[in-house]
């Protein structure tokens, strides 16, 4: 059994002030910061972005206002900005968009290559710049792993650049950073917690191990959203430690049909990775539960039956109570009916066959008719 996490994990409120103490902790003296654009006007990101400006000098700013997720071409363009006024390392605050940016430009910065030379899993790459992420949206979890999602416009895919050498030397966590964020974002983040707890639960691939995380990361994201007080520290400390915790589970076991979907309808309809999840996680699960699969029945904390049909039953009817309040939708929205199940369905499968093989009991082209039908 083989378990792995490289990066350093500070994780408390008002902890970002103290941004400037931790990347001189890994090196850094003249770091590029990229950031989101949509933090601008947060007081206290303004705050954070001023004392570490303040003790650090000669920082190289950018603001990433991209909309969407990032493409090769974008890369290319902010890593060229770096490139001019070379800092010794970047320090990414923001969503999971902007924190793979921070990935892609700290390794462009020491291999001077075409962006797309590197999708997929590059080898025999240097060593990038130091990177230190700091999430302002919850659930991605992007901050803690080496993956790193870039579109090629071109194929009309997300792709990547993955290599263990995208994971950041440290990571900060400070729920306050998350405060001023959209409401249906928060949301959206903290389901991408819940697709990566139960595809890495039910993966193929999975450990004891990696279950551990899978079972603390999707019971404590389900207790926050089920209690729905998102201005409460606490609850976005919940969220935090659900993603952290599911993402680590996710590197370590692989992940299943759900978080495949969300791929292939983010791409085509422009639909937030978190929520396109979300869309079909609740299907999947249910799919897996009539054709035998109990064990979600680990998942649920609150079961009031020794039997794992029983508590896995309780656990989807909770699911049922909690896509009502969240206002889960289905993919009617996004233009499916009836009509184009058996399209939508030969598409995925044929596009997602890796994620597919994940799932614990056999999933095929059938199994996703079967699950899309539901949706519409």
């Amino acid at each position: 059994m083989q378990f792995f996490l490289s990066t350093d994990l500070v994780i408390g409120v008002n902890e970002a002030l103290n941004l400037h103490e931790q990347i001189r902790l890994v090196g850094m003296r003249r770091p590029g910061v990229i950031y989101d654009a949509n933090l601008s006007s947060s007081i206290y990101f303004q705050d954070v972005l001023k004392g570490l400006t303040g003790r650090c000098g000669e920082c190289v700013l950018y603001c990433n206002d991209f909309s969407g997720e990032p493409t090769y071409a974008h890369l290319e363009n902010v890593a060229e900005f770096f490139r001019r006024d070379m800092p010794d390392g970047i320090v990414a605050i923001g969503g999971g968009s902007t924190l793979d940016l921070g990935k892609g430009v700290a390794l462009l910065l020491t291999n001077n290559v075409a962006a797309l030379s590197l999708k997929g899993f590059p080898q025999e790459v240097n060593d990038p710049v130091p990177l230190v992420t700091v999430p302002s949206l919850l659930g991605s979890g992007a901050e803690i792993s080496f993956n790193a999602v870039f579109i090629d416009e071109a194929e009309g895919r997300k792709l990547g650049i993955n290599s263990r050498k995208n994971f950041p030397k440290k990571t900060l966590v400070d729920p306050q950073l998350s405060m001023t964020a959209p409401i249906e974002s928060v949301i959206a983040s903290a389901m991408d917690s819940l697709v990566h707890c139960v595809d890495s639960f039910g993966s193929q691939k999975h450990t004891p191990l990696s279950r551990i995380f899978s079972i603390e990361g999707f019971q404590r994201t389900f207790f926050a959203l089920q209690q729905g007080q998102f201005d409460r520290a606490e609850s976005r400390l919940d969220l935090a430690i659900g993603s952290i915790c599911g993402t680590t589970a996710l590197m370590n076991s692989g992940d299943g049909p759900t978080n495949g979907f969300a791929y292939y309808l983010g791409v085509r309809h422009k639909v937030p990775h978190g929520l396109a999840g979300a869309i079909f996680l609740k299907e999947v699960m249910r799919y897996n539960f009539m054709h035998g699969y109990d064990k979600y029945a680990l998942l649920n904390p609150m079961r009031s039956s020794p039997s794992p049909r029983d508590a896995t039953r309780e656990l989807l009817e909770e699911m049922d109570d909690l896509y009502r309040q969240l206002e889960i939708p289905n993919l009617v929205p996004y233009g499916y009916g009836k009509g184009n199940v058996a399209e939508l369905a030969k598409n995925a499968s044929n596009a997602l066959k890796g994620s597919f093989s994940g799932n614990p009991v056999e999933f095929t082209e059938e199994s996703a008719r079967h699950v899309i039908y539901n949706l519409t």
